[in-house]
């Protein structure tokens, strides 16, 4: 699978699916990118921020490359709500398509914080992706269907270093078969400019069996208070499809936050 669903054929793959479910980030906590889990913090009222990045991915004979991935969230009412969008312009070189480059789903997220205390967070972060045409989706990019996403996420500060997020989601999607997402991440924080980052990104089917995971390791380096570098590498564990199992995925971004 690959991230942000650069892979998105006609019948999407299970695998593929997983990663669609990505737009509402935020600055506040290391979920989001570079990482596919999302974040119950939101952004305060009025505060933009705007992440641009690159990725690489390849599955099989297969290669992916997203230029650029442009991600625009805004913040809403009372330090609780922010919405967001996610665009990608992806280029494939397939074994059975000729290489192109096109735009993938366009996918409108929110955040809604309902509920935090010193340590925890809880929010819904429902997403939903526009499907491509079924050219673009027969090039190997994009779901021809569209796609409706409601995850509960969870977050959990450990102490001052460490925090763990966790999310659990229901995919309906309009070209393939329905899905459950699942994701959990650990963050370690070295200084006011780093934290490393690792993640488990699963999918399953429960009424055709089929199951992907994919592990994900980065970081997150502070260039200055509101300006970071996002890094991460991915590569899949285990994939239904051994066809369809991610060989290995490299991300780079730049975050703003204003």
């Amino acid at each position: 699978m690959t991230f942000n669903g650069a892979r998105l054929p006609t019948a999407p793959s299970l695998a593929a699916l997983l990663i669609l479910s990505v737009a509402a980030y935020t600055s506040k906590t290391y979920a989001g990118p570079p990482l596919i889990i999302l974040d119950p913090g939101v952004l305060e009222p009025g505060q933009w921020e705007v992440i641009t990045a690159v990725s690489s991915a390849a599955i099989g004979e297969d290669q992916f490359y997203t230029v650029p991935l442009l991600d625009v969230s805004l913040g809403l009412i009372s330090e609780r709500l922010q919405i967001a969008v996610t665009y990608p312009h992806v280029y494939a070189d397939t074994k059975d398509n000729d290489a192109n480059w096109e735009f993938d789903n366009l996918e409108l997220g929110a955040t809604w914080r309902f509920w935090q205390n010193e340590r925890w967070q809880l929010a819904l972060a429902p997403i939903y992706a526009f499907g491509v045409t079924r050219r673009t989706a027969d090039q190997g990019i994009g779901s021809v269907g569209d796609i409706a996403t409601l995850p509960l996420v969870a977050e959990y500060q450990i102490n001052a270093s460490w925090r763990v997020n966790t999310s659990v989601g229901y995919e309906r999607v309009e070209s393939a078969d329905d899905l459950w997402s699942y994701n959990a991440a650990l963050a370690h924080t070295f200084n006011e400019r780093w934290e490393l980052l690792a993640e488990l990104a699963g999918a399953r089917n429960d009424d055709t069996g089929k199951d992907a995971l994919d592990v994900r390791a980065g970081f997150d380096y502070a260039l200055a208070p509101d300006f970071h570098l996002l890094v991460a590498v991915a590569t899949g564990l285990r994939e239904t499809d051994p066809a369809e199992k991610l060989d290995y995925e490299l991300f780079v971004g730049l975050q703003f936050t204003f």
